[in-house]
């Protein structure tokens, strides 16, 4: 959180392009390592019953925060015009003009800075603890966990029978993922999950817009029908918190695929000048390739020991995130080109099939995986 907050804070004050570039390399070092970290300890401290639960509660506040970020972004970057054109109240000036974007990254700082002293008042894992050989401070944290319980639920269970686990770390993590057969073969498994998933993901996100425009709707309209992908961002984090736990995490995945690929057909079918429908089907599919994220990242976690558990996180979703660049730098340019040699009607269905087939692929990848759901952590990864 520290390297987000130094990062969004030196991107409020660049007045060039290379500083703006090191400033966001600064904030997305510092985002994806706290990704690691909060679905590491989210899973070691929540009980398993709920794993996904939690997960998906701090997907909950993920999605907030993207739907206050992108709409407050269109307020203060963009200027005032007719709905859906824009929004009447927007405050930028002609062509963008005005400090609103700085405002934005003042904000991400002083957020990263509310993040920091709050994490102060968190336990730390006893699970990591005790794989450091730190036993008492261990004992000590969830004894208190058990003193807060028993408020609300006087006759706590029996805790469960024991399982061997190793105690410290012999070997760093990366050696413990490499050196082990196991780990190995989870993490080719996830990186490719990762990486094909992360293909759908990015595409969406950067050719959406594009698609858009090149079904002849005005720029200002293409991003607001982006932004009311929004609320299927919200839903979707809803819906995992109260529903997650239902399925095992990998069968998530053929669901989210579907729906993708639902959503994007009806934006297709919706064709120019249909700016209902088409949002419509942007919120189905932000539902939909969404939905697989909290899964998978409750799955991955629990895919790997306490010892390596965020080191295995942050390896399958740091090299999974170059599917990401296909996504950006491959599928979308070749948005436009596909439109005007297909036409209006087909070539955003066929557009679409193309980039939900990623997502497909991922979901079929996945079967081959471990079944978690309602295990220990150390049952599944000793």
């Amino acid at each position: 959180l520290l390297l987000t907050g130094i990062g969004s804070l030196y991107n409020a004050f660049v007045s060039d392009y290379p500083n703006f570039v090191i400033a966001r390399t600064i904030t997305g070092i510092g985002i994806g390592a706290d990704l690691a970290l909060v679905n590491a300890y989210i899973n070691e401290v929540a009980p398993r019953a709920s794993r996904a639960r939690y997960t998906s509660l701090i997907f909950i506040m993920s999605a907030l925060g993207a739907f206050f970020g992108i709409w407050l972004g269109l307020i203060l970057t963009t200027p005032a015009a007719p709905f859906p054109l824009g929004l009447p109240f927007a405050v930028a000036g002609p062509m963008f003009q005005g400090n609103g974007w700085r405002i934005m990254y003042g904000i991400g700082a002083f957020l990263a800075l509310v993040g920091i002293l709050l994490r102060f008042q968190l336990p730390e894992s006893p699970r990591w603890l005790i794989s450091r050989g730190r036993v008492d401070e261990a004992d000590k944290i969830v004894t208190g966990m058990e003193d807060r319980a028993r408020r609300k639920v006087p006759d706590l269970p029996a805790p469960a029978a024991e399982i061997p686990v190793q105690a410290g770390a012999t070997r760093i993590p990366y050696a413990e993922i490499f050196g082990n057969r196991l780990y190995l073969r989870r993490t080719i498994l996830l990186v490719i999950v990762w990486f094909l998933g992360y293909v759908t993901v990015y595409a969406i996100a950067q050719g959406l817009t594009v698609l858009l425009d090149s079904l002849h709707y005005p720029p200002p309209e293409s991003g607001m029908i982006a932004a009311f992908g929004t609320f299927g961002f919200i839903l979707t984090a809803i819906f995992a918190y109260f529903y997650g736990e239902r399925l095992e995490r990998k069968l998530w995945l053929p669901i989210a695929a579907l729906l993708t690929l639902i959503g994007g057909i009806l934006i297709g079918v919706a064709g120019p000048n249909n700016f209902a429908v088409a949002a419509i089907g942007s919120i189905i599919t932000f539902f939909g390739f969404n939905l697989w994220v909290p899964m998978t990242y409750t799955w991955s976690t629990e895919n790997y020991p306490t010892r390596a558990r965020a080191t295995g996180f942050a390896l399958v979703d740091g090299i999974g995130h170059l599917g990401g660049g296909i996504g950006i730098l491959v599928i979308a340019p070749l948005i436009p080109t596909l439109i005007a040699s297909l036409g209006l009607t087909t070539g955003p269905i066929v557009i679409f099939v193309i980039i939900a087939a990623f997502l497909i692929a991922a979901a079929i990848v996945a079967q081959f995986g471990t079944a978690t759901r309602q295990k220990r952590l150390d049952e599944v990864s000793p």
